[in-house]
């Protein structure tokens, strides 16, 4: 983990969301109450996405949401039972805990953006497709040749002014150049 959160964060964010969403299992609320209760639990927790790439983590749904209402991971395998998660978490409560929220508007929700960390565990830039990469790259591509432009234009404004004959030429033949780039692309 890059950054560290602070409890006081993770406490703040947990009693808004609890405040302001309806878990689909009542389980899951009590499990997250008791995460706000056991200061050195939620310390060891990591919100994350893609939580099931991770060696103990637990993803849970609010009311309206598509995905499962429960789930917990641990070493590859899927258990739906919040009960034995809960005696997992309290058992092993020194052990790293990765959660994945579900709800609604989850990425306009500051206080979620503040405890949202990068899962150790996967890569979300292996998630983008190809074709998004090279619209990506396309695009930046098409900024840096505007920018090249816009500096050649200044430059050959200023050899005017200067009255730099070699100058304005010089610079005149390279937007030319750069104006052939660009129409092909």
């Amino acid at each position: 983990m890059s950054t560290k959160v602070s409890l006081e964060t993770k406490k703040a964010f947990l009693s808004l969301f609890l405040d302001r969403y309806q878990l689909k299992r009542r389980e899951s609320m009590w499990i997250i109450n008791y995460l706000l209760n056991h200061d050195v639990i939620l310390s060891r927790v990591h919100f994350v996405e893609a939580v099931e790439t991770t060696p103990r983590g637990m993803a849970l749904s609010t009311i309206g949401m598509q995905e499962a209402p429960f789930q917990f991971y641990k070493e590859g395998t899927i258990f739906n039972d919040p009960e034995q998660a809960f005696h997992e978490v309290r058992l092993n409560w020194n052990d790293d805990l990765y959660v994945e929220l579900f709800f609604q508007d989850q990425w306009h929700v500051p206080e979620y953006l503040a405890v949202l960390e990068d899962n150790p565990f996967h890569r979300w830039n292996d998630t983008i497709s190809d074709q998004i990469k090279a619209e990506v790259e396309e695009a930046l591509f098409s900024l840096t040749l505007a920018k090249q432009k816009t500096e050649l234009l200044k430059k050959i404004d200023d050899a005017l002014e200067s009255q730099n004959k070699e100058e304005f030429i010089e610079l005149s033949a390279a937007l030319n150049s750069l104006e052939k780039e660009i129409s092909r692309f």
